[in-house]
This record gives structure tokens, sequence and C-alpha cells, in this order.
């Protein structure tokens, strides 16, 4: 059950559960205000559970509590708060100290949210490291299948990311769609992630569109479209990265079907460059 605006009561400066319009509920269960709901999904997002995420707004609200007024502030029960006040101190997200004989909590600064997620990713990248060398002793493929636009659109920046500085990703077909389909906000991210990076993009396309000419001049020089009249269509192409290839759809269902396979890879590499000799320049 979620707290929406016109069956809610305020309580305790928080909101809580109604069974009723106006009718509050005999053990409220706590939610956060709607202001608060995109800051409550991001807590969890990196990391914390969902009552870890409920403690630690309470406490970023109100400054320093007692555990029994997390509780009454929270509608958790008691064991749960004292749960999740415990494991967000371990965390370092909460400081504990006592005052008159009794133990108060309060959170530090928000900064600390990020020493965990550093100490996860530098973990990650050991561990990537250590199964690439198990990997290595035999050579292995993989294919992967992003299905619906969300996805489609992960798959677009999960390859910016993979992509090493001074690289280069070729396209055997470029799509008026696929403005529309990776959208504007998605577009400027990954345009700063090639700036950044200096990631050349090479693509041949069917023909010329009206949206080509703005993002040749967005790239400064990092993207080159040629034009060859034997691309069959320009609904679906074929990215070709350095170790993979990248089957896309831009029309739906949008799917991304993805193939780890060096030696592919480099086959693809090779019947692009051949097509990009015999392709005119736009």
């Amino acid at each position: 059950m979620r707290c929406v605006a016109y069956n809610c009561q305020q309580f305790y400066d928080d909101i809580y559960y109604t069974d009723t319009v106006g009718a509050v509920m005999s053990a409220p269960v706590p939610c956060v205000t709607e202001n608060m709901t995109t800051l409550f999904g991001d807590l969890q997002k990196v990391g914390l559970t969902e009552n870890q995420s409920v403690v630690y707004l309470a406490l970023a609200r109100a400054g320093t509590l007692r555990a029994g007024e997390v509780i009454k502030k929270t509608g958790l029960h008691r064991n749960i708060v004292y749960t999740s006040l415990e494991e967000l101190r371990e965390q370092k997200l909460i400081g504990k100290s006592q005052i008159r004989g009794v133990f108060c909590y309060k959170m530090l600064s928000p900064s600390r949210l990020l020493f965990d997620l550093k100490e996860r990713e530098q973990t990650a990248r050991l561990a990537i490291e250590e199964l690439g060398h198990l990997t290595k002793r035999s050579p292995t493929q993989e294919i992967i299948v992003y299905e619906g636009l969300e996805e489609f659109r992960r798959h677009a920046l999960r390859s910016y990311n993979l992509a090493t500085a001074g690289g280069m990703h070729r396209y055997l077909g470029s799509s008026p769609r696929w403005h529309s389909v990776i959208g504007p906000e998605l577009e400027q991210k990954l345009n700063r992630i090639q700036q950044r990076k200096k990631l050349v993009l090479r693509g041949i396309a069917k023909s010329s569109f009206p949206a080509l000419g703005g993002y040749l001049r967005s790239s400064k020089g990092l993207v080159d479209i040629r034009i060859n009249p034997l691309i069959s269509s320009d609904t679906n192409n074929v990215e070709i990265l350095e170790d993979r290839i990248c089957l896309q759809s831009f029309v739906e269902p949008y799917f991304v079907v993805e193939i780890v396979n060096k030696e592919v890879a480099k086959n693809y590499q090779n019947y692009f460059d051949f097509l990009w000799r015999q392709s005119k320049s736009r």
C-alpha cells in the first residue's frame, strides 16, 4: 500500500497511511511526503533498505532524536528501528551519542553516502580484474538481449561507458529514428561522454536526413557519416565495437541483441571499412 495525498493524515510532522479518508489507522505505517518520494527512492538506489531510508529521512528532518522518538515519528516496530539505526551507524551514515544517560542519534554529513559507493566500486573493479584472469583461460561468447525502450537506452549508455578513450565505434546503418528513440536528455549525456573520451563515431547511412547536420555540428568533428544506398534499411543498424557487435532495432518493439565475440567484431570491422571506402562523403 502506498501513500497518496488525499488519504493521508499529518502525524508528528510526518505523513501516515489512513484506512479511509480522514480516519487514522490504529497502527500507522510510515511513508514520505509527496515531494520526498524521489529522495526516498534515491536512497534505496544507492543501497539503503526501505526501513533504513525511512529512519534516515526521519533523522535528516528532525536532527537529533532518541530511539523512542524515531519509533514515534516513523511508526516502525521498535525492533526494526533499533536494527536500522545500528545498520546506519555501521555504515557511518549516522552518529550515536549519550545525552543525560539516553542514547541519541543524528545524521552525519550526507556526503558519506558516497563513501560506501566508492568502496563498492573499488571492490567491484578488483573482482572484475580477477574474473578477467579466470575467463582468459578459455575464449567465451556472450549473447545479451535488451528489450524495450528503457533497456535500449540503458544499452546505449553502457556502450559509451565501455568505450576506451580515443577509440572508434562503427555503425552499419544510421537511422533518423535514433534521435527520437534515445531522447534529447540521453543524447546530450552521450555527447558529453564522447567529447570527454574523444570517441570517434563512423556511420554509413542509406541516405541523408535533416537531423544529421545538427548532430554532426554538435559532435565537433568526432562524427563522420557517409552515404551508401547498399544499406538496405534505416530502421535498424549494426553497432560495431572493439569486442562485440550490437544489432539494434529502432521500431517497436525496440531491442538490442549484443554478441560479445572478438572474432565476429573483427570481421564486421573489416566489412565496414571496405564499405566505408566505397561510400560517398555526405
